[in-house]
């Protein structure tokens, strides 16, 4: 039942029936997760390793310094504006808490695996069917609430997709993906994701080449890189004629970065520096002449949390990052690199995808085999 569910969450998480900031349907199906495993085992959390646990307690760390800003500028500015974002980060440690050591269960794996494939397929679908929205201009969003919403989700998913699947032709499923994805980024037009999504497509043209080489010689992974060499142009050359895709270069090109810097919150930094060591508490943004948050996942978390929420924040990102291999560092720069630019830390598929790399990078520094299955966790 919890491959189940967590698996479900994934696939329904590209449905949004309710305005943006409200929980969807997918949101609650984690949730019941949550206190299915917490009632099931007595609320403690199972970890396969050591090194999860650690990766736990960093994030852990983090989590509990973000409360206690929050509420201290609760109490600061006599305004409970700010419990909101502690709610929000609350919930998604949950969401790894939980779904990591779950992962640790082949059938867990393989459901979300699946969950993940099967979702970007479908929403190509949707794409090429005419099915979904055009709310802004010509930019497609599926049945997200926004552009964006889809960019990140599918950025999320294949990275997700790309640790967690394994096995016989996986190199070249992961690969044929990867292109899939490529497309349905474009087809949003969204300048934050163009850069992620190139990463994405990168891991998964190097693992495909592994994937190719394994037990074989050196003229099958030279075979490999010449189809790669002579694929990937050819789809990048089909990919640009698209009138989506013109419309998403010339956007990007187009880009003010003075003015996107100061529409994005990112001059707060400058224009605010008192804030800079212990931060400036996640609400209230009225306080800084307007009512947006900072659109940026990395600057947020310094700006609201101050170089000390940063460095145990980025403590727990390195924690993983550094455990992966190379295709799977490229892999984790996709959701990075759009978060320069957009705020995606309260979308649960970004936690979803945060498990995922987690349960790779223990792999890279476990002696035991990958199939192992987490004690107490089976479905």
């Amino acid at each position: 039942m919890v491959a189940y569910l967590w698996a479900l969450g994934v696939f329904l998480s590209q449905f949004y029936v309710l305005p943006s900031g409200l929980p969807q349907p997918a949101h609650l199906l984690f949730a019941l997760n949550f206190l299915l495993l917490g009632f099931c085992y007595s609320f403690t959390i199972s970890f396969r390793s050591q090194d999860e646990r650690l990766t736990a307690l960093f994030l852990l760390a983090f989590c509990g310094y973000a409360l206690i800003a929050n509420l201290a500028w609760v109490l600061v500015e006599q305004d409970p504006a700010f419990i909101k974002a502690s709610i929000y980060w609350v919930y998604g440690v949950l969401m790894f808490l939980f779904l990591l050591p779950s992962l640790g269960d082949d059938r867990v794996r393989r459901a979300v695996a699946l969950a993940c494939g099967s979702s970007i397929v479908l929403l190509f679908l949707f794409w090429a069917t005419g099915l979904g929205r055009y709310e802004v201009g010509s930019r497609y969003q599926g049945f997200f609430n926004d552009p964006n919403q889809m960019a990140f989700y599918v950025i999320c998913v294949f990275s997700t997709f790309f640790y967690l699947l394994r096995g016989k032709g996986s190199g070249q499923l992961l690969f044929a993906i990867g292109v899939i994805s490529v497309v349905l980024v474009f087809v949003t037009q969204s300048r934050s994701a163009l850069l992620g999504i190139f990463f994405s497509l990168l891991a998964a043209y190097l693992r495909f080449i592994d994937n190719m080489a394994v037990g074989a010689g050196g003229r099958d992974r030279i075979l490999a890189v010449i189809i790669g060499i002579m694929a990937v142009p050819v789809f990048l050359y089909l990919l640009l004629g698209l009138e989506s895709a013109d419309v998403a270069v010339s956007r990007f090109a187009g880009t003010d970065v003075v003015s996107q810097a100061e529409i994005r919150g990112y001059t707060r930094l400058v224009e605010f520096p008192a804030y800079f060591f212990l931060g400036a508490g996640q609400g209230l943004d009225m306080r800084f002449g307007t009512r947006h948050e900072i659109h940026s996942t990395w600057v947020a978390v310094l700006f609201y949390y101050g170089i000390v929420g940063l460095a145990i924040f980025m403590a727990f990102i390195a924690r993983i990052f550094l455990r992966l291999d190379l295709a799977g560092k490229i892999a984790f720069l996709g959701p990075v690199f759009y978060g320069i630019s957009t705020y995606g830390a309260r979308t649960p598929i970004f936690w979803v995808f945060l498990a995922a790399a987690a349960l790779a990078a223990a792999r890279e520094t476990e002696s035991a085999p990958y199939t192992t299955t987490a004690r107490g966790l089976a479905p």
